[in-house]
């Protein structure tokens, strides 16, 4: 039988940047994957200064929802869902009565639900409750409406919380330093303590193999109104970001850290 991951996210382009790697590393395996994206996006804005048309609000949702289709392909997923609620904004005043934020958390944790028991995935990866570096709205909800859509489930699938360490984030900062590249790390090297996961990742899984590094940079470039492509973020080479941190980071809900971790989403921790 398949295994089937599914991973639910905040926005179009969070598919990529969070993740991703490890989406393209599975179904290159054959696993089949499956996105839930909660919302439309609408409330972004165009980032990539090449991008100058002028876009209408119902325009702009349709293009990122073309984008995030695009981002799916390049990663993998058999299947996009979209939850249906419109983008909160930063700070949570956008979107209207039909904002994510402001969705009644068991209607919107139960057309989540809806989706998983139909899609019976394996392991269900989403966001965890530390919001410290990125306190979109957006994605706190994210997290409350998945922990109440595994409540309303009859069958339980392993549930992993997207983690980001400290060490990851300084080894690729270093690999920049050492590259002469203009670092999208450095901001983070002085946030407070608690702003990283280190001490609660159960598990790492390693993306060195074959080309998923370079399908989740070409996920990420698929959200053409939103990451220009002189960004930092494709400063490194796919080598080099290999080279400097092999690893994607997980949480696995219930899983008590350890100092020994485990190298596959579908591997209970002993």
């Amino acid at each position: 039988m398949t295994q089937c991951l599914l991973t639910v996210h905040a926005h179009p382009d969070d598919e990529a940047s969070r993740g991703g790697a490890t989406v393209a590393h599975y179904t290159a395996q054959g696993v089949r994957a499956v996105l839930v994206t909660c919302t439309d996006g609408g409330a972004g804005e165009v980032l990539n200064p090449a991008v100058t048309d002028d876009f209408t609000p119902e325009r702009f949702v349709a293009v990122r929802s073309a984008e995030l289709d695009a981002s799916a392909r390049n990663l993998g997923y058999s299947a996009v869902h979209r939850l249906g609620y419109r983008d909160s904004g930063m700070d949570g005043t956008a979107g209207g009565a039909e904002a994510f934020v402001r969705a009644p958390l068991d209607e919107a944790a139960t057309r989540l639900a809806r989706v998983i028991a139909d899609e019976r995935p394996d392991v269900v990866i989403g966001y965890g409750t530390n919001h410290t570096r990125d306190p979109h709205p957006d994605h706190i909800r994210a997290n409350e409406v998945l922990t109440r859509a595994v409540d309303l489930l009859d069958h339980t699938p392993a549930v992993y919380h997207i983690a980001f360490s400290r060490r990851r984030h300084r080894a690729l900062h270093q690999a920049c330093v050492d590259s002469g590249v203009p670092s999208p790390y450095e901001g983070g090297l002085s946030a407070p303590p608690g702003a990283f996961d280190d001490e609660w990742i159960t598990t790492l899984v390693d993306v060195t193999k074959g080309d998923a590094v370079e399908r989740r940079l070409d996920a990420l470039r698929s959200h053409v109104t939103q990451v220009p492509p002189a960004s930092g973020w494709f400063a490194l080479s796919p080598q080099q970001l290999r080279d400097a941190f092999p690893y994607e980071e997980y949480t696995r809900v219930g899983a008590a850290p350890r100092e020994a971790v485990v190298h596959d989403l579908f591997t209970a921790p002993a």
